[in-house]
């Protein structure tokens, strides 16, 4: 007979114990904020440097294209700008021409005649009696008389001095009275000719005479 068998007990295991981790400190999120938004000139000189990309771009593929007309697109430019600006020239704001206002001229004065007379023909007895006793005093009191006239026109005829032409340019009135008249005289020595402005204020007579020969 077979002996009675020990019943068996599973045998226990020992338990062990968990791993300790270590503790992690917790997340922390940083908050979301949107991108900076590109100021303005930013964006202009990001666009203008695109542009500028671009431009450059098509130029270069346009300039390959046209290179073997250069010439021929360099005629039609220039033609173009001459065209433009001879448009420009026709139909193009001008400069309102200046305005002028014109005095009332006058006619030669007899007095002043006179002494033109007398300065052509060298005789100092016409050209002291057409001056105003106000202007023959200014004379004298500068040390010169009809005496001295008539000798400084004869050391003028005696230089070959000659009164050829008096031109009238005209004359105006003045607001005292009397007028203002103007004069181109042409004169020659010998081998020389010149042209001599003279300007005569009279009244009834000459009251004074502006002149380089005067002067």
């Amino acid at each position: 007979m077979e002996e009675p068998r020990e019943q068996q007990y599973p045998v226990a295991r020992p338990q062990l114990a968990p791993p300790n981790y270590p503790i992690q400190p917790p997340t922390y999120y940083v908050p979301w904020s949107p991108p900076p938004q590109s100021g303005r000139w930013q964006v202009f000189r990001r666009t203008l440097r695109l542009l500028l990309r671009r431009s450059f771009y098509w130029t270069a593929i346009l300039g390959k294209a046209l290179r073997p007309f250069a010439g021929f697109v360099v005629v039609i430019v220039a033609l173009l700008g001459l065209v433009g600006w001879m448009g420009f020239q026709l139909w193009g704001p001008k400069a309102e021409a200046p305005a002028f206002q014109h005095a009332d001229l006058l006619p030669p004065a007899t007095e002043i005649e006179r002494f033109i007379k007398g300065q052509q023909s060298f005789d100092a007895n016409l050209m002291w009696d057409s001056y105003s006793p106000s202007y023959q005093a200014n004379q004298l009191q500068n040390g010169a008389s009809k005496e001295t006239l008539q000798s400084e026109i004869d050391g003028q005829r005696q230089q070959g001095l000659h009164f050829v032409r008096y031109n009238y340019i005209g004359g105006i009135k003045l607001d005292e009275g009397g007028g203002m008249y103007f004069y181109a005289v042409d004169v020659e020595v010998p081998n020389q000719h010149a042209k001599l402005a003279y300007i005569f204020t009279a009244d009834d007579k000459i009251v004074k005479i502006t002149s380089p020969l005067n002067n």
